[in-house]
């Protein structure tokens, strides 16, 4: 699928994944090792009311990062019951067009610099 035909669940994400990696240098580390992408875990999607949601928000917003700077066009996915997704996790106020990063920082280290990053710890 496109990351641009799939909606955003919640209305806001937190700026850093799980294994303590930025959105933002992880849209640069693909960028420079293409192969990463490969390694994020496929998106979590449900159909919902007709569109197509995702349970796993920070990974949309990389995705569609690279979507619009043109490094993708599209990402497999794993369709998932509309049941995975609770109510009390859907709180997109705007349709799942956009999505507020909480405590957004961006480091100068974090956007397209010229250091050579490592990609070995990028292993989602």
């Amino acid at each position: 699928m496109k990351p641009s035909e799939i909606f955003y669940s919640q209305d806001s994400i937190k700026e850093k994944f799980d294994n303590g990696h930025t959105i933002y240098s992880t849209v640069s580390v693909c960028k420079k090792h293409p192969y990463v992408i490969n390694k994020i875990p496929r998106m979590r999607v449900c159909k919902k009311d007709g569109k197509w949601y995702t349970l796993d928000n920070r990974r949309l917003w990389v995705f569609r990062k690279l979507e619009a700077d043109g490094h993708i066009k599209d990402v497999k996915v794993n369709q998932v019951s509309k049941d995975r997704l609770p109510a009390e996790k859907f709180t997109t106020e705007n349709g799942g067009e956009s999505v507020e990063i909480r405590r957004a920082f961006v480091d100068i280290f974090d956007l397209d610099s010229d250091e050579d990053e490592s990609d070995e710890d990028y292993f989602f």
